[in-house]
């Protein structure tokens, strides 16, 4: 076998082993790989999709109720509530200060935690049908610390709880009646 032949033989390998690794099928009618599964050209993948915060919204009582849940994260060893504050400040993506395209809401309540997350993961933003909860994210996460931001519609009465790897914002027009 010439040379070249090798070399065509090697880099044809090469890229199909590429497809094969990341789900595109080699022709129209081929399945593409399912996750953490093994690829219609038989190569096993490890790609498994990043875990993220569960980020959901809801009525409680006469309360809304947002609960951003880290149980799903791996590496996550504990929660601690530094400050928080209801402001008109929307929030912005960590260090580079870009804004969060997408999130909703006339006022934002800030939410400063330390958190043991070597990923530095990030979640959402996500949108809410609810009348006071709009929208929220987990928009900055290094170093020890994160923030998590919930766009209301209008100012709130609000509590934030930690229980286990959830933190839970519970939130009224009026007050919360604690």
């Amino acid at each position: 076998m010439s040379l070249r032949s090798k070399l065509v033989l090697a880099t044809g390998s090469i890229v199909l082993s590429v497809l094969a690794l990341t789900g595109c099928a080699a022709g129209a009618d081929t399945p593409a790989a399912p996750a953490g599964g093994s690829a219609a050209l038989g190569v096993a993948s490890n790609l498994t999709a990043a875990a993220k915060p569960d980020i959901r919204a809801g009525v409680h009582g006469g309360e809304e109720r947002v609960v951003f849940d880290f149980s799903s994260l791996p590496n996550v060893d504990g929660l601690r509530v530094m400050s928080h504050e209801l402001n008109e400040v929307a929030p912005v993506w960590g260090p580079s200060a870009e804004p969060v395209e997408g999130m909703t809401g006339k006022s934002f309540i800030h939410i400063r935690l330390e958190i043991a997350d070597p990923a530095r993961t990030t979640a959402g933003p996500v949108q809410f049908g609810q009348s006071l909860a709009r929208s929220a994210v987990v928009n900055d996460n290094s170093h020890g610390t994160g923030e998590l931001t919930i766009g209301v519609s209008e100012g709130v009465d609000y509590e934030v709880l930690v229980e286990g790897d959830k933190v839970i914002i519970n939130m009224a027009q009026g007050p919360l009646g604690r």
